[in-house]
């Protein structure tokens, strides 16, 4: 596919590929077709090269030699990003990459040890974006005593860093506006006293072991702070200029959400996991929490909303449909009791985009009625409800240029993955979505497209 879209696509300038195979030919057709032009390059948590899971379609040496193919075809290359990937790297080839690619600010890379990165540093003099650098041997202050970031860096990721290599930041926390801090060994403690020493940040993301105390010291130090990602933890609503909150929480009650609504009124982007590790939850439903942050968040356009079974009944499924007036993408999962829930929802989305549900307990009828009453939306999938082996109630949503595809229930593969829930092929699934192109001719064989015929 790089291939296809690289020769004819002349204006190309920035290309972004998740979670697929890319080959090493893949990435050398790419630089020889664009190269010269070639701003943006992201290849997320991609698979293929040569030191990938996939063996490259001609011997070629190891991931690393792309970067040199890049330094040396490239010139105006700013963003690079191979992240979560299995793609490897030389610290001679980034130095490389530094001296030819003047224009580079951002870069984030496989995990590499620190001090190997000494030379790029060095180079990189309009770098200000950086993550990837690995401390591989905690404790070792000899080995990490020469790093010095350069003078630009305001958004930095780094990984394994304990509590003896955090003052490798301190000297340039004052200008951070980016820390990633949730691949470190670090502690509560450290966190405090690194966080003290980072005024201007505007987004921080961290694991739970914050905890409350870290969280008070974000609150009076961060008040720049736009966006805050906390992993398996929870969050409180004490920064006022929080714009984006992600948290997976075994436990929430309906005051901490209405905390949310009253503190952060900036906030346009909320998702909230109630992970199912707690026998017993303190609050549920959680319907006058959710109608209190909905309303206390008008800005909101963002909403993700996964659940336990019980997590919010038929009327706090109506409270979202009444209070969701800005909102254009919403995720839901475990949520409402009955189809009743799902129509008075439905009535109130009329600006929303798309939709997706997840583990709900409702009929194809409701469904499509549902969909019908939503006339912004462009596109809906759901995975996991009340399915028949044809989908035929789902005709019901049919409409011109609207393509309707329908995966029936498969209980031959049903089994449980970790986290208790079924695995996805088992369960029926619907796709929806607007297209001028009409009906897809590469649907795979377990995909029944139902509209157009």
């Amino acid at each position: 596919m790089v291939t296809e879209l690289a020769a004819p696509l002349e204006c190309l300038k920035a290309l972004q590929l998740r979670r697929m195979v890319v080959t090493d030919d893949d990435l050398a057709e790419l630089v020889r077709a664009r190269g010269h032009m070639l701003q943006e390059l992201k290849l997320d948590k991609c698979t293929g090269f040569s030191t990938g899971r996939t063996p490259p379609r001609r011997p070629l040496p190891a991931g690393s030699e792309w970067i040199r193919e890049l330094a040396l075809s490239c010139p105006v290359l700013a963003t690079l990003n191979f992240h979560m990937t299995e793609l490897e790297v030389m610290p001679a080839d980034l130095e490389l990459l530094a001296k030819n690619c003047k224009s580079l600010i951002s870069l984030k890379i496989s995990d590499c040890d620190l001090s190997d990165l000494i030379g790029f540093f060095q180079f990189a003099t309009s770098l200000e974006e950086f993550a990837g650098g690995a401390f591989n041997e905690q404790g070792d202050l000899a080995k990490y005593g020469n790093v010095k970031f350069p003078s630009r860096l305001c958004s930095l990721g780094l990984t394994f860093m304990g509590t003896n290599e955090m003052p490798i930041i301190f000297p340039f926390s004052a200008i951070l506006k980016k820390l990633d801090l949730q691949y470190t060994f670090l502690t509560t403690e450290d966190h405090c006293q690194l966080i003290a020493k980072c005024p201007n940040l505007i987004v921080l993301a961290v694991r739970n072991v914050i905890g409350d105390r870290g969280l008070g010291v974000v609150a009076d130090t961060c008040k720049k702070l736009q966006r805050l990602r906390i992993e398996r933890g929870d969050d409180e609503g004490g920064c006022r200029e929080l714009e984006y909150i992600a948290a997976y929480v075994s436990d929430i009650t309906n005051g901490a959400l209405e905390s949310i609504g009253t503190f952060c009124k900036k906030l346009y982007d909320f998702r909230l996991v109630l992970l199912d590790r707690e026998e017993r939850i303190t609050d549920l439903p959680l319907d006058n929490g959710v109608r209190a942050l909905l309303r206390g968040c008008p800005k909101l356009r963002r909403f993700a909303l996964y659940l336990r079974p019980g997590g919010l009944s038929d009327v706090g499924l109506g409270y979202i449909g009444q209070c969701s007036g800005n909102i254009q993408y919403m995720l839901l999962g475990n949520v409402g009791e009955t189809d009743d829930g799902l129509i008075r929802f439905a009535l109130g989305c009329v600006n929303l985009r798309k939709l997706e549900l997840r583990s709900c307990c409702f009929s194809e009828r409701a469904l499509a009625l549902a969909m019908l009453h939503m006339p912004a939306l462009r596109y809906a999938w759901v995975q996991g409800y009340k399915a028949s082996q044809t989908g035929r109630d789902l005709m019901l949503m049919a409409r011109p240029f609207w393509n309707l595809e329908f995966t029936p229930p498969n209980p031959d593969n049903a089994r449980l993955v970790e986290d208790g829930e079924p695995c996805v092929d088992s369960q029926a699934q619907i796709l929806a979505y607007y297209s001028l192109a009409g009906k897809r001719l590469d649907c795979p064989q377990s995909v029944v497209p139902l509209y157009p015929a």
